[in-house]
């Protein structure tokens, strides 16, 4: 009868282990999808991309509709940019950036830059500041409309 029980003993141990392994993989491997609304950009680097914002792409990114210079410009504020970019990782804004713009080929993007110009994009549509600046790392981050 005592090895019966040693080995009811063991085996409920073998399953109450597995269990608690299980519940810890639920829990740790259920990754909540970062957005935008969880501060993925410094105010300072939205703050020291300004100057390159203006350089750049403000003659055909305003932020607003009312702002444009000419019809075809795409505004970067408002309905316009969640209209387009609601849904969807920082990292398609990102690389459309770094392999488009500007279009009139003046100059080119590169990684670090685009990171600042997005990051200062999110800042003029109202998204909150984190601690750690916009990175490749952070780009996986769905782009969603702020919250009120």
């Amino acid at each position: 009868m005592g090895s019966k029980t040693g080995i009811l003993l063991a085996g409920s141990f073998v399953v109450w282990v597995a269990a608690i392994a299980a519940s810890t993989t639920v829990a740790t491997g259920s990754t909540v999808q970062k957005t935008t609304n969880d501060g993925v950009y410094t105010k300072a680097q939205a703050d020291g991309a300004k100057k390159q914002f203006d350089k750049m792409c403000a003659d055909c990114h305003p932020f607003t509709v009312e702002a444009r210079k000419k019809p075809k410009d795409i505004p970067l504020g408002d309905e316009p940019f969640f209209d387009t970019w609601s849904d969807r990782p920082l990292s398609e804004l990102v690389t459309l950036i770094t392999l488009t713009m500007p279009n009139d080929g003046s100059a080119t993007v590169n990684d670090a830059e685009a990171m600042d110009l997005v990051a200062y994009v999110l800042q003029q549509n109202g998204m909150p500041t984190g601690p750690n600046p916009l990175s490749k790392d952070s780009t996986s981050a769905t782009i969603v409309r702020p919250k009120k």
